[in-house]
């Protein structure tokens, strides 16, 4: 791919023009406007303007840019007085990227100070206006012109200074077996929902569920009891299996961590934890009650239901992120609960609070919700034929 670097340009301009644009745009490719003569091939960049300053320095502290040209505000006023400097912001030491867009910019630079471009384009732009033609036969600007060509040209002035902008600090990220474990825990519980919501086919070739029907007991009651079940098995599941890892992390992770710069379970906001672990396992329990409805015997939901868990489990990043995939499988792993639920896991992991999990927590109340109207209305269904 191409090289994403910055420019910010702050030039004022000056009395000859705004020297500072044209730096600019000898950089920013533009199909609209024809080459500049000596412009230097920027094929490998992918120039990107910035308005403001401090922006450009932080993505250049943080990496997401190689390097960034600073065009200061006096650049043009300076440019006639022999003393024009930009600065050139390089991400990191050993940055030869960032080093390469240096030497495209001092290529700039130094046209620019050598005249051939600053005379020119000063000139052309004059000759434009009546009044200006008239001021340059009568001779009245030779000299104003004679200063800023040999300002120009002259070799004390250095139109570059590069200044190395160390990163902002190691990005943070989580352990693999940390993701595994949330992921593949986040997976379990769809098992577990799955094979209790099933369960009524069980009940009914053992007379249970006969018993129960022909008590005052209603059908909705029946259904809501075998959900509230399998919604809470699921959350006491995926509550333990949290808690055991932030118990196995507190007893051998500081040792196996230390120095890796992988973030710490333990140090997830609890608030937004609880949230999570509570709308997930109502996405799974959800899941496994469309699923026993769907089939039409134990041994169906059992064999169509792993299957179909597994599946989503692997479009929902439980095995390895989402991040590998082709772009048109994102949208598909989206539609899984494991997605939403994993990708919360991880903002928490990196030090996000409640915030950040919200619309996770929502997208897994709407799929519970969906689910378990499509796996309530089936089953009722089943249940009125014992």
């Amino acid at each position: 791919g191409r090289v994403p670097v910055g420019i910010v340009n702050l030039d004022r301009g000056g009395a000859w023009g705004k020297f500072g644009r044209l730096f600019a745009n000898a950089l920013i490719p533009d199909p609209s406007r024809p080459v500049a003569p000596a412009a230097p091939s920027l094929q490998a960049f992918a120039v990107r303007p910035f308005p403001d300053e401090a922006e450009a320095r932080r993505r250049v502290e943080r990496e997401s840019l190689f390097a960034a040209l600073i065009i200061p505000a006096d650049f043009s006023e300076a440019l006639t007085t022999g003393r024009a400097t930009v600065e050139v912001c390089v991400a990191g030491p050993g940055n030869v990227l960032g080093t390469a867009f240096t030497s495209v910019v001092e290529t700039v630079a130094n046209l620019i100070s050598s005249g051939e471009i600053a005379a020119r384009t000063t000139i052309e732009a004059l000759l434009g206006h009546p009044a200006a033609r008239v001021r340059l036969r009568d001779g009245r600007w030779n000299d104003a012109l004679t200063d800023l060509v040999r300002a120009a040209a002259s070799p004390d002035a250095n139109p570059i200074r590069v200044q190395r902008l160390s990163p902002a600090g190691p990005s943070a990220r989580i352990k693999l077996a940390h993701y595994l474990a949330a992921s593949l825990a986040v997976m379990f519980i769809g098992f577990t929902a799955l094979m209790i919501s099933a369960g009524l086919f069980q009940d009914r070739r053992q007379g249970t569920l006969q018993r129960l029907l022909v008590t005052p007991t209603r059908p909705e009651a029946v259904l809501g009891g075998k959900f509230l079940g399998a919604y809470l098995s699921a959350v006491v599941q995926l509550g333990l299996l949290a808690g055991g890892l932030a118990a196995l992390e507190r007893l051998f992770g500081g040792a196996a961590g230390a120095g890796s710069g992988a973030t710490n379970p333990l140090a997830a906001d609890p608030v937004g934890l609880a949230v999570l672990i509570l709308t997930a396992a109502a996405a799974a329990a959800g899941v496994g009650a469309a699923v026993a409805g769907l089939a039409g015997s134990y041994v169906q939901a059992a064999n169509a239901g792993i299957a179909i868990l597994i599946v989503m489990g692997l479009l929902g990043g439980s095995f390895f992120p989402v991040d590998f995939f082709p772009a048109p499988l994102h949208l598909l792993s989206r539609a899984t609960f494991q997605y939403w639920a994993v990708a919360g896991y991880v903002k928490l992991a990196l030090g996000s609070g409640p915030a950040a999990v919200l619309p996770h927590a929502l997208v897994l109340t709407a799929m519970a919700v969906a689910y378990f109207a499509i796996g309530g209305r089936l089953l009722k269904r089943r249940l009125g034929n014992p």
